[in-house]
């Protein structure tokens, strides 16, 4: 995919583990299309340079991702963002995606292929590599969990209980009981242990990851002062 462009595409590098970053500049230096910045936001604002693709990991890329609305004026104004991860949860990818990220690349994967990811949103398109993209299609094939199931399903993989379960989320057991049902259903399971085991080997939900209560309160069910007095 060659990098049809005027001038060479900027390039910054925000991953947090200091051996994936030294490995991404050295990489991207070798290619005449790329202009790579090492953390250089200092010296972009005093350049007037802006950035075209951020490489960050999955938190950093997350939190650019939800600044992006804030930030119009810059040096990241514009810039795609690539994710760049060994978290292969398909929870998190869609997360990704529907925050407006432009690619998603897993760590281990050949070189050429990340050459291809960073010329791709160079170009304005988005990427996603082979692995994640086949794991997305995979999904597609059967019926996708609802955001609440995923929930359950999560709460079900770190052990809890259908009461644990229905205290985390602010739900009724019964209302448990019918997500877990559908939970079995989709996944073609016939109990939640093996629903547990489909879930982490297909990376729709990490295994046994603690999760915080304030993750499930923006699903939380809203409770007015006449449904408290009832």
């Amino acid at each position: 995919m060659p990098l049809e462009r005027h001038s060479p595409a900027n390039i910054l590098t925000l991953h947090p583990d200091p051996l994936v970053r030294a490995g991404i500049v050295a990489s991207l230096r070798q290619h005449g299309g790329f202009e790579v910045f090492d953390e250089g936001r200092d010296r972009l604002d005093r350049d007037g340079s802006r950035i075209d693709v951020v490489i960050a990991d999955y938190r950093e890329a997350m939190r650019l991702a939800g600044a992006a609305s804030q930030d119009r004026a810059g040096p990241l104004a514009d810039a795609r963002i690539l994710v760049l991860t060994s978290d292969a949860c398909e929870a998190d990818i869609r997360r990704a995606l529907e925050a407006g990220i432009h690619g998603y690349l897993l760590l281990g994967g050949p070189l050429s292929e990340f050459i291809e990811a960073v010329t791709a949103l160079a170009l304005d398109l988005r990427y996603l590599g082979r692995s994640v993209a086949q794991r997305m299609a995979d999904s597609l094939i059967r019926t996708s969990l609802t955001s609440r199931e995923i929930d359950v399903l999560q709460l079900v993989v770190t052990g809890e209980s259908n009461k644990a379960i229905a205290r985390r989320l602010c739900i009724e057991v019964g209302t448990v009981k019918t997500h877990m049902n559908g939970i079995l259903g989709k996944l073609n399971a016939t109990s939640r242990t093996q629903a547990a085991a489909i879930a982490v080997t297909k990376g729709i939900v990490k295994e046994r990851t603690p999760i915080p209560a304030a993750a499930f309160a923006s699903r939380a069910p809203r409770v007015g002062p006449m449904t408290q007095l009832a």
